[in-house]
């Protein structure tokens, strides 16, 4: 601590120290301004009585007091302050000296003595010694061209078209790196995904089309095919699983509207082209309907149209029973089985049994399929018809029946989303059933068949619907069952039904 007993050189540090570290210069203005010699003149000259200076001293302001106010210059900051110190001589000089011995010590001097005038080759090697350069094969062609015939055992690559998409050379371009699953791949590849850069701007056709060009250049098993409109891109699993309920990419979106990082090449099923331009071949079998089915050529053999016919028809030759085809028009006639199908001049025929007429055989097949019939019962066998409900309207189930259980199960139909009602499927053993009959046969072809069958302590029964053909075949399959292993419910059912028919016909009469 500096005790001072000069107020006049406190108040004058003061003022000084305000004025310097404003840096508004506000107080340098204000404290300027005011009026110090009025207040403290006298003080002055009494303190420089006191003093023995000399007069010109103090005019020319050397020894002047420390309490007095003078108008200082501004304060400039020096550049040797901080980072900027500038260095001295000597120290520039030091670093100097220091950068040229440095290289100094990379120079190497090499004294120069003058060579013997006598230079001896054998114990001192030979100098510039002339070789026997002989003229080597040159290869014919430059290697450009030599690497254009080696690329002549690389496979050709058909989506050769696409590489333009990849990105890995475009430079200043945006591109996404997408992992790729194989699913034609081998299983054992599958799981391992082939990374695939493409340019932003791509679009997902042209992604496949990438994708097809890098699996052909890799070498990769199996090949693809040509055709680019094969193969579509699915969203996979982690695992390289593809769910196909979910849609692939459409082929126009670009590929900068998804942020997947991995999808999956998927080969969509080739669908065979059916030849329109092979015939077909009606045969009719009489009273039992027709059969169509198409032949490759018209140069086929008749013998061959007799075979596939029977084999459609399920009908096993037996020794001494044999087949041949009549023309449509013209029955009683057979045909020549080594003749072709394009000289007989028609496509429609008539199957019959030899030694016989059209109507002999169809009590033929009567016999043998109501043999067939009751014999196949017990195969397992499902149809669609219509469950008849008395409010709402009618829903489609499945209709499976074997020897031993009829099962009813719901099929969903289109259209009747909202209107559907939870129904469970159930099932019917086969000594349950009761009775199956046909109860309605409608114009349009339509019939109403009903199925009895005894639940807890009483008969109900289901109504369906369906075609009478449909519907006639189930009700004689059920029949057949019935009769094969009758019970001792289906023997009650009739014993009552037979009570109540007396009844009704006394109440007529």
């Amino acid at each position: 601590m500096a005790m001072f007993d000069d107020k006049a050189f406190i108040i004058s540090h003061l003022r000084n120290s305000y004025i310097t570290s404003d840096d508004t210069g506000i107080c340098e203005m204000v404290i300027e301004n005011e009026n110090w010699q009025d207040k403290y003149g006298d003080k002055k000259a009494e303190m420089m009585k006191h003093r023995s200076f000399p007069s010109n001293l103090c005019d020319s302001g050397l020894y002047s007091s420390d309490s007095e106010l003078s108008t200082s210059c501004d304060i400039v900051s020096d550049m040797d302050f901080g980072a900027h110190r500038r260095r001295s001589n000597t120290a520039q000089r030091l670093e100097r000296m220091k950068k040229e011995k440095r290289n100094q010590s990379k120079i190497k001097h090499v004294p120069w003595k003058s060579a013997p005038l006598q230079y001896n080759a054998q114990d001192q090697g030979f100098l510039f010694e002339k070789k026997d350069v002989t003229s080597a094969d040159r290869q014919s062609g430059s290697r450009l061209s030599r690497q254009l015939e080696k690329s002549d055992a690389l496979p050709n690559n058909p989506f050769s078209d696409y590489a333009k998409f990849d990105g890995k050379a475009h430079a200043g371009v945006a591109t996404k790196n997408i992992d790729i699953f194989l699913t034609m791949a081998p299983k054992d590849e599958r799981s391992y995904p082939m990374r695939v850069v493409t340019i932003a701007t791509a679009k997902v056709h042209d992604l496949i089309g990438l994708i097809c060009w890098q699996y052909t250049n890799q070498n990769r098993r199996p090949t693809l095919r040509p055709e680019l409109h094969l193969y579509s891109l699915h969203i996979p699993e982690d695992d390289g699983d593809v769910d196909m309920d979910f849609p692939c990419l459409d082929n126009k979106e670009p590929m900068h509207k998804f942020g997947f990082t991995k999808l999956a090449l998927v080969q969509k099923k080739v669908v065979p082209l059916v030849n329109r331009t092979a015939p077909v071949v009606t045969v009719t079998v009489p009273h039992r309907g027709f059969s169509k089915f198409q032949v490759q050529s018209e140069n086929i053999l008749m013998k061959d149209v007799l075979k596939k016919s029977l084999d459609k028809r399920k009908i096993k030759q037996i020794k001494g029973l044999s087949y041949m085809l009549e023309k449509q028009s013209e029955p009683g006639v057979a045909l020549d089985l080594d003749a072709s199908l394009g000289s007989v001049g028609t496509l429609e025929f008539c199957l019959v049994r030899e030694h016989s007429t059209r109507g002999d055989l169809h009590e033929e097949f009567s016999d043998t399929s109501s043999v067939a019939d009751s014999l196949s019962s017990h195969q397992y066998k499902s149809y669609i018809v219509s469950l008849v409900h008395k409010i709402r309207a009618n829903s489609d189930v499945q209709l499976g029946i074997s020897g031993e259980k009829v099962e009813i199960d719901p099929v969903a139909s289109k259209g009747t989303k909202l209107f559907r009602q939870s129904r469970k499927a159930v099932t019917y053993e086969a000594d349950n059933i009761a009775e199956c009959d046909i109860v309605e046969e409608k114009a349009p072809g339509k019939a109403t068949f009903r199925l009895v069958y005894l639940s807890g302590h009483e008969y109900k029964h289901h109504d369906f619907e369906s075609d009478t053909s449909t519907a006639k075949e189930i009700v004689q399959k059920l029949n057949n069952i019935l009769e094969l292993r009758p019970g001792l419910v289906r023997k009650e059912y009739l014993t009552q039904k037979a009570k109540k028919h007396p009844k009704r016909q006394s109440s007529l009469s």
